[in-house]
């Protein structure tokens, strides 16, 4: 069996982490976990309850909790690792849930203390089996330069693999030049940036208490709108190391993607004059990476994009997450070789994290 490596799993961000972990000057406006008037938790940030329960763009109408931590593992890391010994995963690179969008906090000076706190809650997490657990890190990314000092502590002082970004910052695309500094630092630090779903939050504002619908859609189309920029915009072409994870969105529609990709390039190529070459070719030499779940499609998002590409993720311990068995959907397919099954659970994810293979 492989040495199996989830690229996109999560924990979740307990009430009690700011008591302990948060700058006591910022504790009077402390994030916080709320009931809203149907009774369901929503995190309290700044005034707004976060995300909506009713209404333009709900989310999670259960309630974020109950939606997020479907098992004790998202905040107790001795719960996680032994469903990652049930799950079959050896090592798990983890991401947060509200703490991706702390990048959207208005104040500066509280946003950083957030990220700041919530680093140190995860970095003693992951110290539960500091081999087996590797931390990403939130970041203010509305405000670069406290962006680059906080992604460069996490790296180099708290021992996280990998720094994040969501799909857009506010208004800000992923080729925009303010983010160049932070593709500079992880080609400095040689790890990757993983791209998580969300940031664009597309068409949110058409659905109304249509929770199931607007999840299924908006996180592949913030991912595919990510990569257009990433790719086509020059991203990749500009810092010629940096490795990227595309998160959260499954694989299956890449090859569609990058066909219509080339195709635009093909007939219209003065209007791509940041890439030198066909978008897919970007592919080629293993830079790019595409988190699967155990998708129907799985074995035609390989054939159109690369065993190379793509990389396990489990998603868990969200709503979402098909523990005990997201390991197991994979390995025991019949429709994949031994091959791209090694890739898809371990090699893509160690090249990208620039592990030995």
């Amino acid at each position: 069996m492989v040495n199996v490596v989830d690229v996109d799993g999560h924990v979740f961000e307990p009430d009690w982490l700011w008591e302990q972990y948060l700058a006591p000057e910022f504790m009077d406006r402390r994030p916080r976990i709320e009931r809203d008037d149907r009774g369901t938790t929503r995190y309290l940030i700044e005034g707004r309850m976060i995300p909506p329960g009713t209404g333009v763009g709900a989310w999670v109408p259960e309630g974020l909790v109950e939606a997020s931590v479907h098992r004790e593992g998202g905040t107790d890391p001795k719960a996680r690792l032994a469903d990652m010994d049930e799950e079959g995963i050896d090592i798990a690179v983890l991401y947060g849930t509200m703490s991706l969008g702390f990048y959207n906090i208005g104040d500066r000076e509280l946003a950083g203390a957030c990220c700041r706190a919530y680093n140190d809650w995860l970095a003693d997490y992951c110290r539960a089996d500091p081999e087996r657990l590797k931390g990403t890190p939130a970041l203010p990314l509305r405000w670069m330069p406290d962006a680059i000092d906080e992604a460069r502590r996490a790296i180099n002082e708290l021992g996280f693999v990998s720094l994040t970004v969501m799909c857009a910052v506010g208004d800000r695309n992923l080729d925009s030049p303010e983010n160049d500094p932070l593709y500079a630092l992880a080609e400095e630090l040689d790890v990757p940036v993983g791209v998580h779903a969300g940031g664009p939050r597309f068409a949110h504002d058409r659905f109304v208490d249509s929770y199931a619908t607007l999840h299924c859609i908006e996180f592949p189309f913030d991912v595919m709108f990510a990569t257009a920029t990433i790719v086509c915009g020059g991203v990749l072409e500009r810092f010629p190391r940096l490795r990227v994870a595309l998160l959260e969105a499954g694989a299956s529609w890449g090859p569609y993607m990058f066909e219509r990709f080339d195709e635009h390039y093909e007939k219209r190529p003065n209007e791509m004059p940041l890439i030198s070459k066909p978008p897919s070719e970007y592919l080629a030499d293993g830079r790019v990476v595409i988190s699967c779940e155990a998708e129907r499609h799985l074995p035609h998002a390989l054939a159109g994009l690369g065993t190379h590409v793509v990389a396990y993720a489990s998603d868990y311990p969200h709503w979402d997450a098909e523990y005990p068995d997201s390991v197991s959907k994979i390995a025991d397919r019949d429709d994949l070789t031994d091959e791209q099954k090694a890739a898809v659970l371990s090699g893509n994810a160690r090249r990208l994290l620039g592990w030995e293979a």
